[in-house]
Protein backbone atom coordinates (compact mmCIF):
# COMPACT_ATOMS: atom_id res chain seq x y z
CA UNK A 1 0.00 0.00 0.00
CA UNK A 2 2.63 1.84 0.77
CA UNK A 3 4.91 1.22 -1.81
CA UNK A 4 1.66 2.03 -4.48
CA UNK A 5 0.94 5.84 -2.53
CA UNK A 6 4.91 6.39 -3.30
CA UNK A 7 4.60 5.14 -6.56
CA UNK A 8 1.79 7.19 -7.60
CA UNK A 9 3.11 10.68 -5.71
CA UNK A 10 6.42 9.97 -8.12
CA UNK A 11 4.06 9.46 -11.32
CA UNK A 12 2.59 13.01 -10.43
CA UNK A 13 5.27 14.82 -9.87
CA UNK A 14 7.32 13.67 -13.06
CA UNK A 15 4.06 14.46 -15.10
CA UNK A 16 4.17 18.11 -13.58
CA UNK A 17 7.60 18.07 -14.00
CA UNK A 18 7.20 17.14 -17.49
CA UNK A 19 4.46 19.79 -18.04
CA UNK A 20 6.57 22.50 -16.36
CA UNK A 21 8.70 22.00 -19.10
CA UNK A 22 6.52 21.79 -21.88
CA UNK A 23 5.19 25.04 -21.00
CA UNK A 24 8.81 26.39 -20.54
CA UNK A 25 9.38 25.73 -23.70
CA UNK A 26 5.96 26.84 -25.22
CA UNK A 27 6.20 29.89 -23.44
CA UNK A 28 9.63 30.92 -25.48
CA UNK A 29 8.91 29.98 -28.65
CA UNK A 30 5.18 30.36 -29.09
CA UNK A 31 3.46 33.91 -28.22
CA UNK A 32 0.04 32.17 -27.74
CA UNK A 33 0.95 31.61 -24.22
CA UNK A 34 1.31 35.27 -23.61
CA UNK A 35 -2.53 35.46 -24.57
CA UNK A 36 -3.06 32.60 -21.98
CA UNK A 37 -1.16 34.35 -19.21
CA UNK A 38 -2.78 38.01 -19.77
CA UNK A 39 -6.37 36.23 -19.51
CA UNK A 40 -5.62 33.71 -16.53
CA UNK A 41 -4.08 37.14 -14.93
CA UNK A 42 -7.79 38.98 -15.59
CA UNK A 43 -9.48 36.11 -13.53
CA UNK A 44 -6.56 36.30 -11.03
CA UNK A 45 -7.27 40.30 -9.89
CA UNK A 46 -9.75 39.63 -7.94
CA UNK A 47 -8.24 37.04 -6.27
CA UNK A 48 -5.21 39.23 -5.76
CA UNK A 49 -7.89 41.90 -3.94
CA UNK A 50 -9.16 39.49 -2.25
CA UNK A 51 -6.03 38.45 -0.11
CA UNK A 52 -4.20 41.90 -0.14
CA UNK A 53 -7.85 43.54 1.37
CA UNK A 54 -6.91 41.97 4.97
CA UNK A 55 -3.52 44.03 4.86
CA UNK A 56 -4.47 46.85 2.77
CA UNK A 57 -7.11 47.51 5.88
CA UNK A 58 -4.43 46.93 8.58
CA UNK A 59 -2.35 49.02 7.04
CA UNK A 60 -5.44 52.10 6.73
CA UNK A 61 -5.89 51.58 10.55
CA UNK A 62 -2.52 51.83 11.42
CA UNK A 63 -2.65 55.21 9.19
CA UNK A 64 -6.16 56.37 10.66
CA UNK A 65 -5.31 55.32 14.13
CA UNK A 66 -1.85 57.62 13.61
CA UNK A 67 -3.30 60.13 12.01
CA UNK A 68 -6.26 60.73 14.93
CA UNK A 69 -3.60 60.71 17.41
CA UNK A 70 -1.87 63.49 15.69
CA UNK A 71 -4.78 65.20 15.39
CA UNK A 72 -5.76 64.90 18.63
CA UNK A 73 -2.73 65.99 20.08
CA UNK A 74 -2.28 68.99 17.87
CA UNK A 75 -6.07 70.26 18.68
CA UNK A 76 -5.17 70.05 22.08
CA UNK A 77 -2.08 71.87 21.41
CA UNK A 78 -4.17 74.52 19.61
CA UNK A 79 -6.25 75.09 22.55
CA UNK A 80 -3.58 75.69 24.76
CA UNK A 81 -2.27 78.41 22.29
CA UNK A 82 -5.56 79.74 21.48
CA UNK A 83 -5.78 80.31 25.87
CA UNK A 84 -2.44 81.61 26.11
CA UNK A 85 -3.32 84.14 23.09
CA UNK A 86 -6.29 85.00 25.41
CA UNK A 87 -4.68 85.34 28.03
CA UNK A 88 -2.09 87.73 26.59
CA UNK A 89 -4.77 89.58 24.77
CA UNK A 90 -6.71 90.11 27.98
CA UNK A 91 -3.40 91.59 29.60
CA UNK A 92 -2.67 93.56 26.90
CA UNK A 93 -6.12 95.25 27.16
CA UNK A 94 -5.55 95.54 30.86
CA UNK A 95 -2.54 97.47 30.08
CA UNK A 96 -4.23 99.65 27.60
CA UNK A 97 -6.57 100.41 30.21
CA UNK A 98 -4.39 101.36 32.81
CA UNK A 99 -1.77 103.63 31.00
CA UNK A 100 -5.52 105.25 29.77
CA UNK A 101 -6.42 105.97 33.13
CA UNK A 102 -2.75 106.98 34.91
CA UNK A 103 -3.08 109.40 31.86
CA UNK A 104 -6.67 110.73 32.78
CA UNK A 105 -5.01 110.72 35.83
CA UNK A 106 -1.97 112.67 35.10
CA UNK A 107 -3.88 115.81 33.53
CA UNK A 108 -6.48 115.47 35.88
CA UNK A 109 -3.67 116.45 38.79
CA UNK A 110 -2.80 119.11 36.65
CA UNK A 111 -6.23 120.70 37.72
CA UNK A 112 -5.13 121.05 41.23
CA UNK A 113 -2.13 122.88 42.80
CA UNK A 114 -1.37 120.00 44.72
CA UNK A 115 0.91 116.88 45.79
CA UNK A 116 -0.50 113.20 44.60
CA UNK A 117 -0.15 109.85 45.46
CA UNK A 118 -1.36 107.25 43.36
CA UNK A 119 -3.33 104.23 44.63
CA UNK A 120 -5.26 101.06 43.81
CA UNK A 121 -8.90 99.71 45.15
CA UNK A 122 -8.72 96.60 46.35
CA UNK A 123 -11.94 95.81 47.98
CA UNK A 124 -15.22 97.34 48.40
CA UNK A 125 -18.06 96.89 51.84
CA UNK A 126 -20.67 94.72 50.78
CA UNK A 127 -22.83 96.76 52.89
CA UNK A 128 -25.42 98.33 50.15
CA UNK A 129 -26.15 101.26 52.61
CA UNK A 130 -23.14 102.34 52.71
CA UNK A 131 -20.55 103.26 50.07
CA UNK A 132 -16.85 102.81 51.31
CA UNK A 133 -13.72 100.95 49.38
CA UNK A 134 -10.35 99.86 50.65
CA UNK A 135 -7.14 101.22 49.02
CA UNK A 136 -3.50 99.99 49.09
CA UNK A 137 -2.12 102.70 50.72
CA UNK A 138 -1.85 103.12 54.06
CA UNK A 139 0.39 105.44 57.07
CA UNK A 140 3.58 103.51 55.94
CA UNK A 141 2.52 105.71 52.84
CA UNK A 142 1.97 108.40 54.36
CA UNK A 143 -2.06 108.32 54.36
CA UNK A 144 -3.54 110.30 56.75
CA UNK A 145 -7.65 110.50 57.63
CA UNK A 146 -9.42 113.66 55.90
CA UNK A 147 -6.91 113.27 52.51
CA UNK A 148 -9.47 113.60 49.58
CA UNK A 149 -9.39 110.95 46.72
CA UNK A 150 -10.24 111.87 43.45
CA UNK A 151 -10.47 109.98 40.08
CA UNK A 152 -9.62 110.93 36.45
CA UNK A 153 -13.64 112.38 36.31
CA UNK A 154 -13.95 114.38 39.43
CA UNK A 155 -13.94 113.76 43.14
CA UNK A 156 -14.29 109.84 44.63
CA UNK A 157 -14.41 111.34 48.44
CA UNK A 158 -12.47 111.34 52.16
CA UNK A 159 -10.05 108.63 54.29
CA UNK A 160 -11.57 107.93 57.23
CA UNK A 161 -9.41 104.93 58.13
CA UNK A 162 -5.98 104.29 57.85
CA UNK A 163 -4.04 101.14 58.58
CA UNK A 164 -0.43 100.33 57.96
CA UNK A 165 -0.85 99.24 54.74
CA UNK A 166 -4.20 100.31 53.80
CA UNK A 167 -7.01 102.56 53.63
CA UNK A 168 -10.74 102.95 54.35
CA UNK A 169 -12.23 105.56 51.26
CA UNK A 170 -16.01 107.35 52.01
CA UNK A 171 -16.98 107.54 48.56
CA UNK A 172 -19.75 111.06 48.08
CA UNK A 173 -22.25 108.63 47.27
CA UNK A 174 -22.62 107.35 50.95
CA UNK A 175 -25.31 109.13 53.78
CA UNK A 176 -22.74 110.31 55.90
CA UNK A 177 -20.81 112.43 53.25
CA UNK A 178 -21.07 116.19 52.66
CA UNK A 179 -18.91 117.58 49.80
CA UNK A 180 -19.19 122.15 49.91
CA UNK A 181 -19.53 122.94 46.13
CA UNK A 182 -20.97 125.88 44.04
CA UNK A 183 -22.47 125.81 40.91
CA UNK A 184 -20.25 126.72 37.71
CA UNK A 185 -22.25 128.24 36.03
CA UNK A 186 -24.37 130.45 38.36
CA UNK A 187 -22.25 130.81 41.63
CA UNK A 188 -24.62 129.18 43.84
CA UNK A 189 -22.52 126.91 46.74
CA UNK A 190 -24.74 124.37 48.58
CA UNK A 191 -23.44 121.12 49.73
CA UNK A 192 -23.87 117.83 47.64
CA UNK A 193 -24.64 114.47 50.13
CA UNK A 194 -24.64 111.37 49.25
CA UNK A 195 -27.85 108.62 49.61
CA UNK A 196 -26.73 105.55 49.34
CA UNK A 197 -26.06 102.29 47.06
CA UNK A 198 -26.97 103.40 43.58
CA UNK A 199 -28.87 106.23 44.17
CA UNK A 200 -28.15 109.43 42.56
CA UNK A 201 -26.68 112.46 44.99
CA UNK A 202 -28.89 115.03 46.33
CA UNK A 203 -28.16 118.81 46.10
CA UNK A 204 -29.41 120.28 49.82
CA UNK A 205 -30.91 123.17 50.81
CA UNK A 206 -31.51 124.81 47.96
CA UNK A 207 -34.36 127.55 48.00
CA UNK A 208 -36.69 127.39 44.88
CA UNK A 209 -35.83 130.90 43.73
CA UNK A 210 -32.03 129.77 43.64
CA UNK A 211 -30.83 130.30 39.86
CA UNK A 212 -30.06 126.27 39.08
CA UNK A 213 -30.81 124.48 36.01
CA UNK A 214 -30.57 120.94 34.84
CA UNK A 215 -27.31 120.02 32.91
CA UNK A 216 -25.01 122.76 35.59
CA UNK A 217 -21.71 121.61 36.98
CA UNK A 218 -21.11 121.50 40.37
CA UNK A 219 -17.26 122.00 41.62
CA UNK A 220 -15.51 121.94 44.70
CA UNK A 221 -16.22 125.52 46.48
CA UNK A 222 -12.99 124.97 48.17
CA UNK A 223 -15.19 125.71 52.04
CA UNK A 224 -14.13 124.33 54.89
CA UNK A 225 -10.78 123.29 53.70
CA UNK A 226 -11.16 119.98 53.10
CA UNK A 227 -11.90 119.92 49.18
CA UNK A 228 -9.56 121.44 46.60
CA UNK A 229 -11.67 124.44 44.82
CA UNK A 230 -13.05 123.81 40.98
CA UNK A 231 -12.49 119.86 41.14
CA UNK A 232 -15.63 118.07 39.07
CA UNK A 233 -18.43 116.55 41.74
CA UNK A 234 -21.28 115.95 39.89
CA UNK A 235 -24.16 117.18 37.33
CA UNK A 236 -27.47 118.17 38.16
CA UNK A 237 -30.14 115.92 36.61
CA UNK A 238 -33.58 116.89 38.00
CA UNK A 239 -35.04 119.46 39.55
CA UNK A 240 -38.79 119.27 41.43
CA UNK A 241 -40.45 120.55 44.02
CA UNK A 242 -42.43 119.08 46.86
CA UNK A 243 -45.19 120.60 48.27
CA UNK A 244 -44.90 121.92 52.06
CA UNK A 245 -41.11 121.52 51.67
CA UNK A 246 -39.26 124.95 51.97
CA UNK A 247 -36.22 123.90 49.53
CA UNK A 248 -36.15 122.20 46.19
CA UNK A 249 -35.10 118.33 45.62
CA UNK A 250 -32.08 118.50 43.26
CA UNK A 251 -30.39 114.86 41.99
CA UNK A 252 -26.98 115.21 41.03
CA UNK A 253 -24.86 112.74 38.38
CA UNK A 254 -21.75 112.11 40.54
CA UNK A 255 -18.77 113.09 37.92
CA UNK A 256 -15.98 110.62 39.24
CA UNK A 257 -16.90 107.12 38.57
CA UNK A 258 -17.57 105.28 41.42
CA UNK A 259 -17.77 102.35 40.75
CA UNK A 260 -15.46 101.93 37.51
CA UNK A 261 -12.32 103.82 38.36
CA UNK A 262 -9.50 101.32 39.62
CA UNK A 263 -6.73 103.67 39.92
CA UNK A 264 -7.37 106.85 42.17
CA UNK A 265 -5.57 109.77 43.50
CA UNK A 266 -4.59 110.74 47.09
CA UNK A 267 -4.50 114.63 47.39
CA UNK A 268 -2.00 115.93 50.51
CA UNK A 269 -0.57 119.41 50.75
CA UNK A 270 -2.97 121.50 48.91
CA UNK A 271 -2.70 124.30 51.29
CA UNK A 272 0.15 126.06 51.93
CA UNK A 273 1.16 127.04 55.65
CA UNK A 274 -0.15 130.26 55.71
CA UNK A 275 -3.74 129.12 54.44
CA UNK A 276 -3.88 126.73 57.49
CA UNK A 277 -2.92 128.72 60.01
CA UNK A 278 -5.96 131.05 58.99
CA UNK A 279 -8.19 128.31 58.61
CA UNK A 280 -7.38 126.22 61.95
CA UNK A 281 -5.61 128.41 63.64
CA UNK A 282 -8.30 129.96 66.79
CA UNK A 283 -7.73 134.18 67.46
CA UNK A 284 -6.46 135.13 70.65
CA UNK A 285 -9.40 136.51 72.60
CA UNK A 286 -8.58 140.13 73.48
CA UNK A 287 -9.78 141.41 77.10
CA UNK A 288 -11.79 144.26 77.12
CA UNK A 289 -10.62 147.37 77.94
CA UNK A 290 -12.33 149.30 80.59
CA UNK A 291 -14.42 152.50 79.88
CA UNK A 292 -13.48 155.63 81.53
CA UNK A 293 -16.49 158.46 82.07
CA UNK A 294 -15.47 161.41 83.64
CA UNK A 295 -12.46 160.07 85.26
CA UNK A 296 -14.19 157.03 86.55
CA UNK A 297 -13.64 153.37 85.38
CA UNK A 298 -16.71 151.05 84.31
Amino acid sequence: MLFRQATGLGLRVFCLSILMIALMIADKHYKYVNNVREVLSVFLIPLQYTLNAPMQAIDWLKVSAATQHELSTENVHLKQQLLLMQVKLQQLINMQQENSELRALLKSSSRINAQFQEAKLLAMNLDPALAEVVLDKGAQDGVQPEQVVIDAAGVMGQIIGVTPFTSRLLLISDPRSGVPVQDDRSGLQAIVVGAGGNNPLSLIHVSETADIQVGDQLVTSGLGARYPEGYPVGTVTRIFKTSGEPFLNITVKPSALLERSRRVLIVSNYLDDDSKRMLYETPAKVAPQPVTISGAST
